[in-house]
């Protein structure tokens, strides 16, 4: 079934399908929503155009890096034989998403050639933009902490607890007790599970390492994974990073916006000359 015509270029339902089906992959979508579909032949109708001028340079594609992609979308299942029959309801065929997937990489190195590459940024644009939207780069309260775990798996796991709990409060060696005792893969670290904000941890262990004072240790605190103890080795504030700390990091992240906006324009010029029919009642 003809789903859209780009210049001389057809768009049938499978290839249709295909990017309907990437894009509820990306978004964990159960349902192809309307908005989800004319998305996915908007994409296509851009991808059309991308891949038109692409296909006038000889770019070379790494077909491990195809092989790669294919895998983590393969692997997002639980089987060989769900995958075959997931990407089969959506008409595809893993040759098909194979091919998909190297004509994107086509379109991305393009992208990146003329576009990304070709943005030029100096300290000065870094700085105004670091000024404009210093507020969305918080970084959160975060705490560093030692953990210990006993999983309760053998019949030692009491014997476990009283004897750390009797250590702990006789102030030994919090982290060759957690080399000593710990089930957590920590452990080889001493159990140091180093710097994070909240939400990273299980709420029983948040709600308690949040509140205790920088050097204090707690537990026994029981959880669905067993039994933990923690230590507070340190408290960061949420604070506004200095310009110097993320220079590097907003270079690229302004590097990127500028060459989405250049693409934007440049997709937007070649639709404006391209000859387009949609069939929205395939839709």
């Amino acid at each position: 079934m003809l789903i859209a015509i780009v210049n001389d270029y057809k768009i049938f339902d499978t290839e249709y399908k295909a990017e309907l089906y990437q894009l509820m992959i990306e978004r964990s979508a159960e349902e192809s929503t309307r908005e989800l579909k004319e998305l996915a032949i908007n994409k296509l109708i851009d991808a059309c155009l991308l891949k038109e001028e692409s296909q006038k340079y000889n770019f070379q594609i790494d077909e491990q890096e195809v092989h790669h992609c294919f895998l983590d979308i393969q692997n997002q299942y639980l089987s060989s034989e769900e995958f075959l029959q997931i990407i089969s309801k959506f008409s595809l065929t893993p040759e098909k998403l194979i091919e998909n997937i190297r004509n994107n990489l086509c379109i991305k190195q393009f992208i990146r050639i003329h576009f990304l590459e070709k943005i030029k940024i100096d300290n000065t644009q870094i700085r105004e933009y670091y000024q404009r939207h210093k507020n969305n780069f918080i970084i959160p309260e975060e705490i560093r902490l030692y953990h210990i775990l006993i999983s309760g798996k053998d019949p030692y796991t009491f014997q476990k607890i009283d004897e750390l709990s009797r250590r702990l409060y006789q102030n030994y060696d919090f982290c060759k007790l957690a080399k000593d005792y710990s089930d957590c893969p920590s452990s080889v670290k001493g159990g140091d599970l180093g710097y994070f904000p909240r939400g990273r941890i299980l709420k029983e262990l948040e709600k308690i390492a949040f509140t205790i004072p920088i050097g204090e240790t707690a537990g026994p605190i029981k959880t669905r994974f067993g039994y933990h103890f923690i230590k507070l080795i340190d408290k960061r504030k949420a604070r506004i990073p200095e310009f110097k700390e993320i220079k590097y990091a907003l270079k690229k992240q302004l590097k990127k916006l500028m060459a989405e906006l250049e693409l934007l324009k440049f997709v937007r010029s070649r639709r404006s000359k391209a000859h387009i029919t949609i069939h929205y009642e395939y839709l």
